[in-house]
């Protein structure tokens, strides 16, 4: 797939014209990494952002203790990175979660582009607004209790893998979702540590709410109702 492909399915250059993509085309570096790979750190130089085109990616935050907490994961055909066209530094860190495939854009070169082209600064800033009501729904979450958080993240999911049959119907009744990573990932999601996510999923359990697989891969909510009144919605 070319990187002019990879432009016309992004969420933030796909309504551009044919003419402006191959601008950014010329601009953009593909790079490939293996799982694990740190794409930048909190409180580097901001050189560049990023299209992943193909894998996943989680963007996180470190604290001074040492902890961290996952912001957002990255999905193919999302941009990560943006505000270093506007920082001097990394806000946060990014690594991969898988082997991915990604579109480097350098600051300089893509802030020529803006100009050139106002339409993409344009779309740059809704990509923008639509990341600011992401991190304040996160902020919000992170005041709410572990298991309201956990509650939250699985009423997503389960919305997210939404079978069309089912949207139909629009029926409520247990339903199997598939956790896309793993314990410690999906606690530092949370902002909590992988022993408090255990004992999370054992009250859930118990409480006739939840029945999970042994690798707690596969999660079938037994009652969406309970559920949702866990998650203060």
């Amino acid at each position: 797939m070319s990187a002019l492909d990879d432009l016309r399915s992004a969420r933030l250059f796909g309504s551009l014209p044919g003419e402006q993509l191959e601008r950014l085309a010329a601009i953009a570096r593909p790079r490939e990494l293996p799982e694990g790979h740190s794409i930048f750190a909190q409180g580097h130089g901001a050189e560049a952002f990023f299209l992943l085109t193909e894998g996943r990616v989680k963007v996180y935050k470190v604290f001074r203790d040492g902890r961290t907490a996952t912001l957002r994961h990255v999905d193919p055909g999302e941009t990560f990175g943006e505000s270093v066209l506007f920082h001097e530094t990394y806000p946060s860190s990014a690594e991969t979660m898988t082997a991915s495939r990604l579109l480097r854009f350098g600051t300089d070169d893509f802030l020529g582009v803006c100009i050139e082209y106002p339409e993409i600064a344009v779309n740059l800033l809704a990509a923008m607004a639509r990341l600011l009501v992401l991190l304040n729904r996160r902020v919000e979450e992170l005041l709410l209790p572990v298991p309201a958080r956990l509650a939250r993240y699985l009423l997503e999911l389960a919305d997210e893998q939404l079978e069309p049959a089912v949207a139909e119907t629009g029926s409520d009744g247990p339903r199997v979702v598939r956790l896309s990573t793993t314990k410690r990932e999906l606690a530092a999601r949370l902002g909590t540590v992988p022993e408090t996510l255990s004992r999370t999923f054992d009250r859930l359990k118990r409480s006739d709410i939840l029945r999970l697989s042994g690798d707690h891969e596969l999660i079938e909510i037994l009652s969406f109702e309970k559920l949702r009144r866990i998650a203060q919605e």
